[in-house]
């Protein structure tokens, strides 16, 4: 399939975007009708992975970016349990990829993001993280060799043109894997603008979400569309509403 990808800049009203050049869409995970879109697997050798969940007009997330107030949840483990999640999807067997998302915020009480090339021959143990703190204060690019944390990259969120992420708010987090280069982006911001992290340690992988704090369990962390593409570069900015981007997304 291709289509015309944007990455996203703001989180309300109208966006500004960077329109990319025509990309391979090979996974996307929309939730529709409230139900999951993808089969997603379980990690670390706990029983959780994701799950569909369709929003309530009560809850803080309702107004979610493409308005169907469907999500998909990840909530970790209670804490007698690990007090973790790691849930992905194949990767539609490619190992170079743009993985890219919505995020909510929520209580901000667990570290949370993305991942990328996750082993699935050891429940996802070794991974590639691209996370917020618990705080939202302090983002990191880090990588998990049979369970052993290392981490590649910090950044301040204070340092974000937009400032510190709020509690409570929609934010696109995207990570660019391609061999041994890897670029992180915050509502369309790289973090890693003229100087990628380089890693050879894992060369491919599945691509999932992580939710994890060791003293508090039972978080849920929403996402919503979720989307695989083949790596390209990015043109101009163009203006976009959140309609036309629903239907962007869905077509």
């Amino acid at each position: 399939m291709k289509l015309a990808r944007t990455v996203i800049l703001g989180v309300a009203g109208i966006l500004v975007i960077p329109t990319l050049a025509a990309a391979t869409l090979y996974r996307a995970e929309h939730v529709t009708g409230g139900n999951l879109d993808l089969v997603w697997a379980p990690g670390f050798g706990v029983t959780a992975t994701a799950q569909p969940l369709t929003l309530l007009p009560t809850d803080p997330a309702f107004a979610n970016p493409s308005g169907d107030h469907t999500v998909l949840v990840a909530t970790n483990m209670p804490v007698d349990s690990g007090g973790i999640i790691l849930t992905a999807t194949d990767p539609a067997g490619q190992s170079d990829y743009s993985w890219e998302g919505w995020m909510f915020t929520g209580d901000g009480n667990t570290r949370r993001g993305l991942v990328v090339r996750g082993d699935p021959t050891n429940g996802f143990a070794t991974c590639y993280q691209f996370v917020i703190q618990s705080g939202l204060f302090q983002l990191n690019f880090r990588k998990l060799i049979n369970s052993a944390p290392t981490t590649l990259g910090t950044w301040f969120a204070n340092t974000l043109p937009g400032g510190a992420p709020l509690p409570n708010t929609w934010h696109r987090i995207a990570v660019v894997a391609v061999g041994s280069s890897f670029r992180c982006f915050w509502d369309g911001f790289e973090l890693t603008a003229g100087s990628p992290i380089m890693d050879t340690s894992i060369p491919t992988g599945w691509v999932g979400v992580y939710n994890f704090r060791f003293d508090l369990g039972s978080v849920p962390v929403y996402f919503d569309d979720l989307l695989l593409f083949a790596p390209d570069q990015s043109t101009p900015a163009t203006h976009t509403s959140f309609g036309q981007l629903k239907a962007r997304y869905r077509n």
